[in-house]
């Protein structure tokens, strides 16, 4: 039994041990208060201390059958129902059951259809512009990426198809609505699938946010930094805390450090990530699934709350401790940008960039060393002793300009002969040296031959301007 097989199974007796009743329990929406309904007693109980639990009313029954619900005390999300005061939505992870309570007559009623589904556990469920949703989760063996939104109208969940860079799965990663970006943000999640046999998980380190309006998903980086690779891939039952800008993660002593920590990232701030060290070793609830849910630590706004008491004895002195995000920024050490490598490795792929670049270059002018090397050879085969003084006698007087034939005749020490053999002798000449060019470089001019202005009858010659950039660099 693999290591989420065995998460889930805990986490289902832990949730249906009869020692704990029958109940469910949420944390009130932007509040620091607790709710439990025990719906075999009919009765909410409210929780303002983490410790003692006090009865508040008997519960009003509108299309509820007590036999329906999953006795949680986690993933039970509370809505502000749009316009209203005292009512608010109740969506049930792993069910898809939807609940209107209002708080004023404390009447609680079914509004969904839905039947028992088990496959969006752990799942991530919020309103956006007065419709609810939910991301994710984890069921019947494996993760899963549906997006659903469901409808009021209906009274059903609607599976919703989404384009772009799609998730493998949602699940057991920090994941939440932004209401300022107006996008669901979700990245290192951890895709498994209990069928196949070994199998191991596969954590998706991609930084993805869902553009509702396009019904996008798009990858905005990916999470590099070790100390939160590390800190994710280290346990599947952490309590990752979201406001809408941050997350906030607690990391204790036992974990990787010698100091309890709390560990956030700013989404807003294109994910810079913060350590906070603890400096009083406040006792801080890191989140795992043996803590009743109100003695967890959660994100109320912009605040950070803990219980002062983990348990009721022998502690006698009950109540929640409270930070600010703003002065845990302010103590905290900043870590970079999760998206960032290590010095170490960012300077390691630099070396290996410089590296190939450099190998790219040798290679290059080895390459260009061999080509040189035959054409010079093939020069040596195709041009005679003429010739190849010549070509000599050419590059070295580029500079100087145009030669005549009178200067190439007197090179040669042919100025004694007659004309006509002087005459012959360079028709020979040019006529080889050209030969050999073109086979040498196809389509090239060989020989940049002018008429001397001083003597209409007279020819000027000189290397063509390419040919000697070819030849010169031999």
């Amino acid at each position: 039994m693999n290591r989420i097989r065995l998460y889930v199974f805990l986490f289902v007796c832990f949730c249906s041990l009869s020692a704990r009743g029958q109940f469910l329990k949420w944390r009130e929406q932007n509040s620091s208060q607790f709710f439990r309904l025990d719906y075999a007693t009919q009765q909410f109980f409210r929780c303002n201390d983490g410790v003692n639990w006090q009865f508040v009313a008997k519960a009003k029954y509108v299309d509820v059958i007590p036999g329906d619900f999953l006795s949680t005390d986690r993933g039970v999300t509370e809505s502000q129902v749009p316009n209203s005061k005292n009512q608010v939505y109740l969506t049930i992870h792993c069910t898809g059951q939807v609940y209107i309570v209002d708080k004023s007559t404390w009447e609680i009623k079914r509004i969904d259809r839905t039947f028992f589904r088990g496959s969006n556990c752990k799942s991530y469920q919020f309103l956006r512009n007065g419709k609810l949703y939910t991301f994710g989760g984890y069921g019947f063996w494996q993760s899963t990426n549906v997006i659903a939104e469901f409808s009021f109208k209906g009274r059903e969940w609607l599976s919703v198809q989404a384009n772009g860079d799609i998730p493998k799965a949602i699940t057991f990663s920090p994941s939440g609505y932004s209401a300022k970006k107006d996008r669901f943000i979700t990245f290192a999640n951890i895709k498994s699938n209990d069928t196949e046999l070994n199998t191991k998980f596969i954590y998706d380190w991609n930084i993805y946010e869902y553009n509702f309006d396009k019904k996008e998903f798009v990858t905005v980086g990916t999470v590099k930094m070790p100390t939160f690779k590390d800190y994710f891939a280290k346990d599947l039952s952490k309590n990752y805390h979201f406001n809408g800008r941050y997350f906030v993660m607690v990391d204790l002593v036992q974990q990787t450090n010698n100091f309890d920590s709390v560990l956030i990232i700013d989404t807003q701030d294109s994910y810079k990530a913060y350590r906070w060290r603890n400096p009083e070793r406040i006792h801080i609830s890191d989140g795992h699934s043996d803590e009743s849910l109100e003695k967890l630590t959660h994100l109320v706004g912009d605040t950070l709350v803990f219980t002062n008491a983990p348990t009721a004895y022998p502690y006698r002195v009950a109540g929640y401790s409270k930070i600010a995000v703003s002065q845990l920024l302010a103590e905290s050490d900043y870590l970079g940008v999760i998206t960032q490598d290590t010095w170490a490795s960012e300077f390691s792929k630099i070396g290996l960039i410089f590296a190939g670049v450099l190998i790219f270059i040798i290679l290059l002018s080895t390459i260009s060393a061999l080509r040189k090397r035959r054409k010079k050879h093939q020069l040596a085969v195709l041009l005679g002793d003429n010739e190849r003084q010549f070509m000599e006698f050419m590059l070295l007087n580029y500079r100087q300009g145009y030669v005549t034939g009178h200067q190439i005749i007197a090179f040669f020490g042919k100025h004694k002969s007659s004309p006509e053999s002087q005459r012959q002798f360079r028709a020979t000449l040019f006529n080889n040296f050209t030969k050999a060019l073109s086979l040498i470089y196809p389509g090239k001019e060989g020989l940049d031959v002018q008429t001397d202005e001083k003597d209409q009858r007279m020819l000027k010659y000189r290397l063509n301007a390419e040919m000697y950039n070819l030849l010169s660099r031999l």
